[in-house]
């Protein structure tokens, strides 16, 4: 049994994390004052609403969320001193080392859609760009508009 067959998203289909409302009410609040793409990505990351970083790639269609490290936000493993201890949020896999696929992280992409939906409606996708567990250097995650 693979690593990913017990994680709770292959169970359940949903991601257990919950977003802070604070920030979700941050991004709808911004989102009706700036509802073009561009204008609202830029205004998410100058006022530092989520994540590293946020941009919109027009010819994509999409905005792109460079998470924090775990360890920037007193999270990752302790016992784990690799890229993947001391960045990755999951508790399923942060223990790990290694290269994993990219779906092992769909749930770290979920976790943005309390956020996103309301806004761009519920046919967006979210899905893992860049993951540590893919051995990339940081989290992105992808939200198809």
């Amino acid at each position: 049994m693979s690593e990913y067959a017990g994680h709770y998203f292959a169970i359940h289909g949903i991601c257990p994390c919950k977003i802070e409302e604070t920030a979700v009410a941050k991004a709808a609040a911004i989102f009706k004052e700036f509802a073009d793409p561009v204008a609202f990505t830029e205004e998410m990351e100058r006022q530092r609403v989520i994540g590293k970083r946020i941009w919109y790639v027009e010819s994509e269609r999409t905005i792109y969320i460079a998470k924090i490290f775990a360890i920037e936000s007193g999270g990752g493993c302790a016992d784990n001193k690799s890229p993947i201890g001391e960045r990755c949020h999951c508790s399923h896999f942060n223990h790990l080392t290694g290269v994993y696929p990219k779906h092992y992280c769909q749930c770290g992409a979920e976790f943005y859609r309390p956020m996103f939906a309301p806004l761009y409606g519920d046919n967006i996708t979210l899905e893992p760009f860049e993951t540590v567990l893919a051995g990339d250097e940081e989290c992105v995650i992808a939200v198809r508009l």
